[in-house]
C-alpha cells in the first residue's frame, strides 16, 4: 500500500506500464490487496475488498473522456469556422437554453419552437430579399420579427437577462445554425440593438408582484395548475382526467420556464393566457368541408394544419387539413379581423362588380391590406358592398348584394347576378347579413381566461414568485395535504 502510494506521488501512470522504473501504482495497489486478503484478518479482508471496489470505479472513470457543455468565449478563431460552430453548439445546448425549445432533428418529438434542421440553408428562403445570415441575426436579436406560422411570441431576447448571451456567444450560435445544412459566413456584423439599454429596460420593468415561493408552490397545487402543467418533483394527475371544474389537458412543462423567460412573460402568461400560446398546446375550432373540428392545434405551416380531436369515448384522432379546405365564414363586423383569427378575406369594393379575395397582410382601424395575385392591395372597410345570404325552406341558398329588408319585414330585396330580386320572408328559413367572408383560425389557451379572478392578490404574487424559481432544479414534492386542498380564494 505504501509503495503504491509512493508510486502515485512519483507520477507513475495508473494502468499502462510506466516509462519510469516503477510499476504502475495500480499494480502495487493490487499486490498489496492480494497480500492483505491472504494474510490478514476478516476485517482487513473486508477493508481491502472495499478499497478494491473503489479502485475499480476509479479505473472505469478514467476510461470516460472528460467533457463539458460549458463554454467561456473570449475570442473566436474564424480561421477555423467549424471550430466556431462547435463552440456555438455548446452555447446552443448550454447557456443559451435553445435546445429546451428547438430541435435539430425532424424525427425528434416536436418542440415548443420550430425545428431547425437545415436552417442554415432554409433561412435564405424565409424572407424574400433577406440572406440566411441576416435572417438568423435578426431572428436571434428580435425573435418576434419573423414568426413561423403556428408559433407564438415565446422566444425571449437572448441578449437580455436571464440568458444574457454576449455578442461572441451569439456569433458562435449563428455559425452553428449556418452549419446545419448551409455554409458558415464569417463576415463580421454589428448588433442591431443597444446593449446599454438592456439594464435601463430591466430596471424600468420590475416584477409587478412579489411574494413567497414556498406559498406559491402550494397555490400551484391547490389552484390545480399542477393538473395540467408538469414540474419536476411535484406529482400531478394524468392528463385526460376530468375534475368538477375543467378537463385536465396536457400543457407545457414548466420545470425550466424561468431559465429562458423573464418575469414579464410569466406574469402575462398567467394574467392573459391566450396572449402567447406555445405551439402544440392551443385550443382551436375550425370548419372544413362542412365539418367542425374542435381540439388541439398540433402544428401549422403555410399550407396545412393538424388538429387533434377526442371522440366521445376518449379516443384521440389527428386530422390534417389544408388551409385552402377551410370554410369561409360570414363577417358582419370588419374590425380587428386578425385579432379574431381571420387570415383570408373576400369582399366586394363599393366601386366594383365582382368580389376580391386574398390573404390578409395587415390592417388598420379603417383599412385592410390583402395580397391579391401576388400584389398588396389596400381596401377601405367602409366602402364595401353588403351582402346577404338567404336560405329557403326548400334548402336553396341564395347570395346577393343587399338592398333592403330583414327577417322582421315582409320582404328582403337583393341584387342577384345583376338583377334585383324580392324574397318573401315567409318563404325563408334564415337570412344572414354579411359585409365580407373569410377563413378563420382562432387559437386560444385551454387555460381558463378567468383563472386570475379565482386567486387573491397575495396568492397570485406567491404563485408568480414560485414560477420565477423554476430554472431546472428539481422541485420538492408538496405534501398530500396541500394536494388535496381547494382552489385559493
Amino acid at each position: 500500500m505504501v509503495v503504491s502510494f509512493i508510486a502515485y506521488i512519483a507520477g507513475a501512470s495508473a494502468f499502462p506500464i510506466a516509462s519510469e522504473n516503477l510499476l504502475p501504482w495500480s499494480v502495487w495497489f493490487l499486490i498489496s490487496v492480494i497480500i492483505n486478503i491472504v494474510l490478514w484478518s476478516n476485517v482487513m479482508k473486508l477493508l481491502t475488498f472495499s478499497l478494491a471496489v473503489i479502485w475499480f470505479y476509479a479505473f472505469v472513470a478514467g476510461l470516460v473522456p472528460e467533457s463539458s457543455t460549458a463554454v467561456n468565449l473570449t475570442s473566436l478563431d474564424w480561421s477555423d469556422p467549424e471550430a466556431v460552430a462547435e463552440q456555438g453548439a455548446l452555447v446552443f445546448n448550454g447557456k443559451g437554453q435553445c435546445s429546451a425549445c428547438h430541435t435539430v432533428d425532424t424525427s425528434a418529438p416536436k418542440g415548443r419552437c420550430p425545428d431547425l434542421t437545415d436552417i442554415g440553408i432554409n433561412a435564405a428562403s424565409r424572407v424574400p430579399g433577406t440572406d440566411a445570415k441576416t435572417y438568423l441575426i435578426e431572428s436571434l436579436y428580435e425573435p418576434a420579427k419573423y414568426l413561423v406560422p403556428g408559433y407564438g411570441k415565446i422566444m425571449p431576447e437572448i441578449w437580455k437577462a436571464p440568458i444574457a448571451l454576449s455578442k461572441l456567444e451569439i456569433e458562435a450560435v449563428i455559425a452553428y445554425l449556418q452549419s446545419l445544412g448551409g455554409e458558415i459566413d464569417p463576415t463580421p456584423f454589428d448588433e442591431p440593438i443597444d446593449r446599454a439599454d438592456a439594464g435601463t429596460v430591466a430596471a424600468a420593468l420590475p416584477p409587478v408582484l412579489t411574494g413567497d415561493p414556498e406559498l406559491g408552490k402550494k397555490v400551484f397545487v391547490t389552484a390545480a395548475c399542477i393538473s395540467c402543467h408538469a414540474v419536476t418533483g411535484i406529482e400531478s394527475p394524468a392528463a385526460g382526467e376530468t375534475t368538477t371544474d375543467f378537463e385536465v389537458v396536457t400543457a407545457p412543462d414548466l420545470s425550466e420556464i424561468a431559465a429562458f423567460n423573464d418575469m414579464r412573460y410569466l406574469e402575462e402568461s398567467v394574467l392573459k393566457p391566450s396572449e402567447q400560446i406555445v405551439s402544440g398546446y392551443g385550443a382551436v375550432t375550425v370548419r372544413a368541408k362542412g365539418a367542425t373540428y374542435q381540439g388541439t392545434l398540433v402544428s401549422q405551416d403555410t399550407e396545412q394544419l393538424v388538429v387533434r380531436t377526442k371522440t366521445a369515448d376518449g379516443v384521440e384522432e389527428e386530422h390534417t387539413l389544408l388551409l385552402s379546405e377551410l370554410d369561409d365564414e360570414p363577417i358582419e363586423d370588419l374590425t380587428n379581423l386578425q385579432t379574431k383569427g381571420y387570415f383570408t378575406l373576400t369582399l366586394t369594393p363599393a366601386d366594383a362588380e365582382v368580389p376580391v379575395s386574398g390573404e390578409i397582410v395587415s390592417e388598420t382601424e379603417d383599412t385592410v391590406t390583402l395580397k391579391v395575385d401576388g400584389e398588396d392591395r389596400t381596401f377601405s372597410k367602409t366602402d364595401v358592398k353588403s351582402q346577404m345570404t338567404v336560405i329557403t325552406f326548400d334548402g336553396d341558398e341564395i347570395v346577393g348584394e343587399y338592398v333592403s329588408g330583414t327577417m322582421d319585414d315582409d320582404e328582403i330585396i337583393l341584387v342577384v347576378d345583376g338583377s334585383e330580386e324580392i324574397f318573401d320572408t315567409f318563404d325563408l328559413e334564415e337570412a344572414t347579413f354579411t359585409r365580407a367572408s373569410g377563413k378563420k383560425l382562432f387559437v386560444t389557451s385551454p387555460m381558463p381566461e378567468n383563472f386570475p379572478l379565482l386567486l387573491s392578490v397575495s396568492d397570485m404574487s406567491n404563485l408568480l414568485s414560485f414560477l420565477s424559481t423554476l430554472t431546472g432544479a428539481a422541485a420538492e414534492v408538496v405534501s398530500e395535504g396541500a394536494a388535496e386542498g381547494t382552489p385559493a380564494e
